[in-house]
């Protein structure tokens, strides 16, 4: 059976596919990019990708929408979520960079958690495109990859929390306290200790986070991954340094942007 986040990737257009490649092949330009995905007749699209820096991106949605009205004919009401891209930072690939940061799960962890009393939405998916190194024929080489990530319903998320990290109240988070921050020894975390890499993984253990890698042969290049732990790989000390990589990562502008 299809796991639910492949379901979602299979969604896409062919044509919105080699969009999302093609503003990832920019990666060395070490600008994120983002747009908003739209379903139409059951096929997801997306709109125009608006650029930013290496780790912040910055829109006013109304102006967004209305760009992508007038050159993609994708109406507002058709507005289902967003994509974005991770790109190269200093030159280099940094494994913190394949993961969704806290700033980009902590408002749609909320927003699904509290649904049912605040009328929100009930199911979120998000995507993040990263570039990866990996062998072939005996060469390095980069592919972009999409990382998918569902959040299903309140009952899911709140177990995936419970189960990554057992100490935490899933219903005692709120954005002030889940969201990473910096001290002034430059040391990043959150207030409640939560570690969204594992909220992550849990997710991917019940089938709703996967990895798609979009490179390959024509007509290939649909390639699903399994929800691999990238934690699994390191020792302690790596481990804290990846960790630190993408407590570091915020990549939109708060006041200016919003999600829905």
């Amino acid at each position: 059976m299809t796991q639910p986040w492949l379901k979602e990737w299979q969604r896409f257009t062919p044509q919105a596919i080699e969009e999302i490649k093609s503003h990832n092949d920019d990666t060395h330009l070490e600008r994120e990019w983002m747009s908003y995905v739209y379903e139409k007749n059951g096929r997801y699209y997306i709109g125009k990708a608006s650029m930013g820096d290496e780790s912040a991106i910055s829109v006013i949605p109304a102006e967004k929408t209305a760009v992508d009205a007038a050159t993609k004919g994708l109406s507002p009401s058709q507005k289902k979520w967003t994509i974005h891209g991770h790109p190269l930072k200093d030159g280099k690939i940094y494994n913190g960079r394949q993961y969704f940061s806290s700033v980009d799960l902590i408002d749609e962890f909320l927003e699904v958690r509290d649904s049912g009393k605040n009328g929100g939405r009930s199911r979120i998916v998000q995507f993040v495109v990263y570039p990866h190194q990996q062998k072939e024929g005996g060469e390095d080489v980069i592919h972009n990859r999409v990382r998918i990530l569902v959040f299903p319903d309140e009952k899911t998320i709140v177990k995936a929390m419970k189960q990554s990290n057992p100490s935490i109240d899933p219903y005692a988070i709120t954005r002030d306290n889940g969201m990473n921050k910096s001290d002034a020894n430059g040391t990043t975390m959150n207030d409640m200790n939560i570690d969204w890499f594992r909220f992550q993984e849990a997710l991917g253990k019940m089938g709703y986070m996967g990895i798609v890698d979009i490179e390959g042969k024509s007509g290939e290049n649909h390639h699903p991954l399994s929800a691999e732990s990238l934690m699994d790989r390191f020792n302690g000390l790596q481990r804290i340094a990846l960790l630190a990589a993408v407590f570091s990562i915020g990549f939109y502008a708060f006041g200016e942007y919003s999600k829905r």
